[in-house]
């Protein structure tokens, strides 16, 4: 049997369960704030589901767990990458859309891409622009380096898609900058991206 114990200011303060190997958990909406080691018990657990209600989360609550791991959060996947405490970061970086936070930029950077085809809005649209470059050989490596960490965050096919939708968005790519970005890909070797962007280049940018 599953138990939430959760106090009156939407704290969930305990979690009980008579299958201590639970791999997977659904908090219930409602709950603001995850206390400290409640889920520590339960070090099977790799996947959650965090209710929109969540406002934010101690960064010991899930220690031991998820080892091999996914969350959602707001309509937001992501991979804590086996350490739980950076989950408080993603947590406001999804609900607040601050991106100032230290994070991996292989944990990071999936995220901001979901929340900017998500949402569109005109905050996570500018920290885009403003570091196109960094997201940009993100993707790249993403591609080339497949069989590394990245496959745990990003997946080629996934990458490629996210790639295609930045460049035909017109927001990122210019006249200006496409010199650059081919070259970058053609140094690189990654192929699928440099076709891209000679077509996007031909056909758009003439």
């Amino acid at each position: 049997m599953e138990k939430f114990e959760i106090n009156e200011n939407g704290t969930l303060t305990a979690y009980h369960n008579d299958n201590k190997d639970v791999t997977e958990i659904i908090i219930p909406e409602g709950v603001k704030f995850i206390e400290r080691h409640v889920f520590s018990e339960y070090g099977k657990i790799y996947s959650v589901v965090f209710p929109d209600s969540l406002e934010n989360i101690d960064r010991w609550a899930f220690w031991s767990c998820f080892k091999y791991s996914k969350a959602k959060y707001r309509g937001i996947t992501f991979n804590p990458s086996g350490n739980s405490q950076q989950i408080p970061e993603v947590i406001d970086m999804i609900a607040s859309k601050n991106y100032s936070h230290s994070l991996e930029h292989f944990l990071k950077y999936p995220v901001i891409f979901q929340i900017y085809f998500n949402d569109g809005d005109d905050v996570t649209t500018a920290y885009i622009k403003k570091n196109f470059r960094k997201f940009f050989i993100f993707l790249v490596h993403a591609v080339i380096y497949q069989d590394y960490s990245y496959k745990d965050y990003i997946s080629v096919e996934t990458a490629l898609e996210i790639m295609e939708k930045l460049i035909k968005s017109g927001k990122f790519i210019s006249k200006r900058n496409i010199k650059t970005y081919i070259k970058i890909a053609d140094e690189k070797e990654c192929h699928e991206i440099f076709d891209m962007l000679i077509e996007y280049k031909e056909e758009v940018l003439k």
